[in-house]
């Protein structure tokens, strides 16, 4: 079965037993976003609340696309594909 890369942001992988690039089979994306939650369970609130909306200050994109700009998350994530999962970085 043909892959989609996933990228967390450094402060993410913590979560993520360090890692900030993987890769998960292809399919819609609540079905990549599933197998992500699959491979970090402790991934899931940091990013999601318990209805699985993501926090707001949680970023997600398919390829360039951000996934708040869709009306689904039964979006067709095809092979080869990025899913980025970025957090806001707040500084002063």
């Amino acid at each position: 079965m043909s892959e989609v890369e996933v990228v967390l942001s450094s402060p993410l992988a913590r979560f993520a037993d360090g890692e900030t690039r993987f890769q998960v089979p292809a399919g819609t994306f609540r079905e990549v976003i599933d197998k992500v939650y699959e491979r970090h369970p402790s991934l899931r609130p940091r990013v999601a609340d318990s209805s699985g909306a993501f926090l707001p200050f949680i970023s997600v994109y398919v390829g360039e696309d951000n996934i708040r700009h869709f009306d689904s998350l039964d979006i067709a994530v095809e092979p080869r594909s990025t899913v980025m999962i970025m957090s806001a970085v707040a500084g002063g």
